[in-house]
């Protein structure tokens, strides 16, 4: 679309160049451009607003910019003014968005026919004694080349970036398909060991204190390790192609009942349409929170909110428990990991909690379009 608006401007500049020229009073060339920056600007909001364009839009969108130079090149009476240049982006930009090669070929060759018919019956027409057939024929010639090497570089291009998406695909597929190999193996295996080691822990004698504290050390572990496996399971409902509110609720769920830890899941907001990888990311800061508050703040609830709001989403995760030190940032990965996926996201990690003070608020706020 901006390719759109450089060959516009410079058809602008073109019309406004000639001597003597002055578009109030040339009202009928003025009109050519409303709809032209009409539709033009309604497709570019279209985009940035993430709506849907039709290939209907885009080809009258190639219509009108047909129009505008071949006036362009009537009121440059014809071969002699050099406005046919603009022709050869304007074929470029069709080629780049219709890419099969014989409907290029034939968009090219209505152009290059429309071409020849005006530089045949405007103005002075062709000088066969100084060869402008020739001329003629090579600026054709150039539009087809031009046609067949963008056409080229757009096939080469379309067919790296399938073979990338396939790949994604594949790796997506073997994600889900891990996610539940954990949640079949791995994770019943844990539950049933948290299983064993509470029944062992109603079995023990109570004047045994250091058996206690073994299994209770040993039960909290397994607790640990069943919550950290509830990662690669939960997150496995991201690829399949869930919202990330629905799969955080499930997370906090989860996570309640494995911590004992009351946790609350909000949301304002209609969650718009957000990519996997924006999701993935979503839910590994929130995991990565909940991770640090069961571990470290041993709170007594914790809240995970999303808001989303236009052009931007925010992501909370809040605990009562014990603040954090000073020098949280260096102790283990988690917060170097949640930065680094907030930076991959363009938006910021903040981090609401004083020393020793209760209570820690992790917030992640990224722009969505």
């Amino acid at each position: 679309m901006w390719g759109h608006w450089l060959v516009w401007l410079v058809v602008v500049f073109q019309f406004a160049y000639r001597p003597y020229f002055w578009y109030l009073g040339h009202v009928e060339y003025l009109l050519f451009h409303v709809p032209l920056v009409t539709l033009n600007g309604l497709i570019h909001y279209r985009l940035l607003s993430n709506r849907a364009v039709t290939w209907r839009w885009l080809l009258l969108l190639s219509a009108l910019d047909l129009l505008l130079i071949t006036v362009g090149v009537v009121a440059q009476r014809g071969f002699e003014g050099f406005l046919f240049v603009a022709y050869y982006p304007v074929l470029a930009l069709f080629v780049a968005v219709f890419p099969p090669l014989w409907l290029g070929l034939a968009w090219t060759t209505v152009v290059a026919a429309i071409y020849t018919l005006v530089c045949v019956n405007v103005g002075p027409g062709l000088d066969l004694v100084a060869g402008d057939e020739k001329a003629l024929l090579v600026r054709l010639a150039a539009m087809y080349v031009v046609v067949m090497c963008v056409s080229l570089i757009t096939r080469f291009e379309r067919i790296r970036r399938e073979a990338a998406v396939e790949r994604e695909r594949h790796l997506q597929q073997e994600r889900i398909e891990l996610s539940q190999t954990i949640h079949d193996t791995a994770a019943q295996t844990v539950y049933m060991v948290g299983m064993g080691l509470h029944r062992a822990r109603a079995l023990a004698d109570e004047t045994n204190e250091e058996l206690l504290a073994a299994l209770d050390a040993t039960s909290a572990l397994s607790r640990s390790a069943m919550w950290e496996l509830r990662r690669p399971i939960d997150g496995g409902h991201i690829f399949e192609g869930r919202e990330l509110g629905p799969v955080l609720w499930s997370h906090c769920a989860t996570f309640e009942t494995i911590t004992a830890i009351p946790a609350r899941m909000s949301q304002s907001g209609t969650e718009p349409l957000l990519a996997t990888e924006t999701r993935a990311r979503l839910f590994s800061i929130a995991h990565n929170a909940l991770t640090n508050a069961y571990r470290h703040a041993r709170p007594d609830r914790v809240e995970v909110r999303l808001d989303f709001t236009p052009g931007r989403v925010r992501l909370s995760v809040s605990d009562d428990g014990a603040g954090l030190p000073d020098d949280y940032a260096e102790r283990g990965r988690g917060f170097n990991s949640m930065r680094a996926d907030a930076g991959h996201l363009g938006g910021t990690l903040i981090v609401e909690s004083g020393d020793g003070a209760a209570g820690t608020t992790i917030s992640c706020v990224i722009p969505c379009g």
